[in-house]
């Protein structure tokens, strides 16, 4: 089953989603890439190599990714993945090597993680205009005019009153003097309110 997403690109070439979400699929997943410019966006297809072991262990991943670009939006739909070494394994270690079903029931958890990690991706992508993101060892840095959600982490343009990620509340108020506050104030400006 595909899952879909649509995201408001907000002026973000689609280049630069196109180049972050290759850039990931190599890196941090070992995957080999394949994308193509097509008339309305792109389509990518992404496979670990075809490693015996682990098509037998079924921890071998697989995706197919669609974006179509209609006017400022951007619809991205992952297809299925690679499910049958999955299937194929746990049925093997149900009857005959039980590690096989912990490995299977592990590889099939990370190829059902892996469309929101893209999507998320996609988001932060968009978010930072598709300037690249600066992680050091405290974490990501906040891109200019962007705060971060207190719930989910994500980044979020300033001045929000709800997470477009998780629907969080932001409260930009002061609970003591109705005072805007700046999001990660520890103290009111207006009254020194500790928040």
């Amino acid at each position: 089953m595909a899952e879909s997403r649509m995201f408001l690109l907000n002026g973000t070439d689609i280049q630069a989603v196109v180049a972050r979400l290759e850039s990931f699929l190599r890196t941090e997943k070992g995957m080999e890439v394949q994308s193509s410019k097509t008339t309305d966006g792109f389509v990518m297809q992404a496979s670990q190599s075809k490693d015996a072991w682990k098509t037998i262990t079924g921890m071998r991943l697989a995706i197919s990714i669609q974006m179509v670009i209609v006017n400022d939006q951007l619809n991205v739909t992952i297809g299925e993945g690679q499910w049958s070494d999955k299937i194929g394994a746990g049925a093997i270690g149900l009857f005959i090597a039980w590690p096989l079903a912990i490995t299977a029931g592990l590889g099939a958890y990370k190829q059902k993680k892996l469309p929101s990690e893209i999507f998320q991706l996609i988001e932060s992508c968009i978010l930072s205009g598709g300037q690249p993101i600066i992680v050091n060892s405290a974490g990501a840095a906040v891109t200019a005019g962007m705060t971060v959600c207190p719930n989910c982490k994500t980044q979020i343009s300033a001045g929000s009153k709800f997470c477009n990620h998780c629907g969080t509340k932001l409260d930009n108020l002061c609970p003591n003097c109705g005072a805007t506050i700046v999001q990660g104030s520890v103290f009111c400006a207006e009254c020194g309110h500790k928040l």
